[in-house]
């Protein structure tokens, strides 16, 4: 911005030739100087100078307003530019279902914070149901989510694949399964106990019994500890699997699911959040 408008401003504001010279860390003289060069610009006086009295012209009056004016709009520019240099600041809040929130975006979240240090993030982990209901609420900048809603006012869009497995314990054995075994359960409203009982019922098995549990670390010791068998993201329990204290009963791959962006439609433009989108699904 001009440098004689923005000493003009501060002498306006301060109304003292004085105060503006010792903030903007300049002579009275040199401030004086830039208030002549703008009335002979604009051919005009801008400012009574008499004894004690300090008031503006109707053209001082206009110059200022527009100063202003200007000065508001070199501050979006360098927002807009620092924006653009990837200087964001704000907040964002992600809520994020369970198998997404404690296994899959930590690393993500680690990589974002790197690039963007001056965004605080706030990471909401609840099931799938509760996720949809405080994205509806925009209680949430984003949601982002494992099983699959139906509300008229949130849009899904898949952003990355999910195997799941049939897992239990290292001894257990497919025989058991078929003829009727415990399982362990997440709650109704997640994603997880969604997908399990889409494969009991496709494949027809008999359920001896269900236990539920409200976490997948919860539900992983009880396999571990041989209650039962569950349906569960394999990124949950591959370090169990790969030391062989659990097995899978399922073909690699066989079984794949969606994780996925719940948005708002009613919710305005939030760049930090649709920055943060674009890297998750840059960086799988």
């Amino acid at each position: 911005m001009d440098e004689a408008l923005r000493t003009y401003i501060r002498v306006v504001e301060l109304q003292s030739f004085t105060k503006a010279a010792e903030e903007l860390h300049i002579s009275q003289p040199a401030v004086s100087l830039q208030l002549k060069k703008l009335e002979e610009l604009y051919e005009t006086e801008l400012i009574y100078r008499q004894a004690k009295k300090f008031i503006l012209t109707a053209t001082g009056e206009i110059l200022y307003h527009r100063a202003k004016q200007l000065e508001g709009l070199y501050k979006q520019v360098e927002d807009e530019i620092s924006l653009y240099h990837h200087h964001l600041k704000g907040r964002l809040r992600i809520g994020a279902s369970f198998t997404i929130g404690e296994y899959f975006l930590p690393e993500v979240v680690a990589k974002f914070h790197a690039l963007y240090p001056d965004i605080t993030i706030e990471l909401i982990i609840e099931n799938t149901a509760k996720i949809a209901d405080k994205v509806e609420l925009l209680q949430v900048d984003t949601g982002l989510i494992e099983g699959q809603v139906s509300k008229k006012d949130l849009e899904i869009s898949a952003f990355s694949d999910d195997e799941m497995c049939i897992v239990g314990r290292a001894d257990g054995s497919l025989t058991e399964i078929e003829q009727g075994a415990t399982w362990i359960a997440r709650e109704e409203g997640s994603g997880t106990r969604e997908y399990l009982d889409h494969v009991l019922s496709t494949n027809g098995w008999n359920v001896a019994e269900k236990v539920v549990a409200w976490s997948n670390m919860a539900v992983k010791q009880m396999v571990l500890e041989g209650m039962g068998y569950t349906v569960i993201s394999k990124c949950v329990v591959q370090t169990e699997i790969t030391s062989g204290k659990l097995q899978t009963f399922n073909e690699a791959g066989s079984l794949m699911r969606k994780f996925s962006v719940l948005k708002n439609r009613q919710r305005l433009e939030n760049r930090i959040a649709e920055t943060f989108l674009t890297f998750l699904k840059e960086n799988q």
